[in-house]
């Protein structure tokens, strides 16, 4: 409990020092295994996961290629999962892979199992053209992972992002080095996480408190 709590106000942070350009969001860390063992994916009911099974979904678009296996010094399998997975931008080296809701939809929270995460992984959100949010493989790697370890559970995890004063219908992956790798993409609409609306109540409990220390003290 004290790792969320940790990583809640640890997002806030960092999103509010990033400036008015970034949504506030939390993330965490975790997922379930598939029904058949194979891959993480999401523990969010009724959420929209691409699983890259059959091939490369309409949503997506660029420079992204579905793959299984590795192929050294060009793309690796995220640690324990045996399924196709999201490959950016093999068999380039640098490029983007953007996925785009349908018409009318929009969401607050994603999910991914990111693979062998790199500081030259990078993940941005947006809301039509404007910029929600963007992070980077340094902002979710375990504390003590090695970049790029294509087998430390530190360094292959699934991601959950929750926005909370926002929504997006586009995500851009990219990466600016071989590469980027992710699987079981989730989308939803979630009500806002409840440790962060404790802590929205938090804030303003003890600016209530101050102002009526304020008045007595005149």
């Amino acid at each position: 409990m004290n790792l969320i709590k940790t990583t809640v106000l640890s997002a806030m942070l960092a999103t509010a020092a990033a400036g008015s350009a970034n949504a506030a969001f939390v993330y965490d860390f975790g997922g379930t295994v598939a029904a058949d063992g194979s891959g993480l994916t999401t523990s969010v009911a009724g959420a929209t996961v691409y699983d890259f099974n059959d091939g490369t979904p309409a949503q997506y678009s660029g420079q992204g290629s579905v793959l299984s296996g590795s192929l050294g010094g060009k793309y690796a399998t995220p640690a324990g999962d045996s399924t196709p997975y999201l490959s950016v931008a093999y068999p380039l080296q640098v490029g983007l892979e953007t996925f785009t809701a349908d018409p009318g939809a929009s969401y607050n929270y994603f999910g991914l199992y990111w693979g062998s995460i790199d500081d030259y992984n990078s993940l941005s959100f947006y809301s039509g053209n404007t910029l929600v949010a963007s992070v980077t493989g340094t902002d979710v790697i375990a504390a003590g992972a090695r970049l790029g370890d294509q087998m430390a559970p530190g360094a292959n995890r699934y991601v959950n992002f929750t926005f909370t004063d926002a929504s997006f219908d586009r995500v851009v992956f990219n990466t600016t080095q071989y590469a980027f790798e992710s699987d079981n993409h989730a989308f939803a609409s979630v009500p806002e996480p409840a440790s962060l609306g404790l802590f929205g109540l938090g804030l303003l409990g003890a600016a209530a408190a101050r102002r009526r220390k304020v008045k007595e003290s005149k």
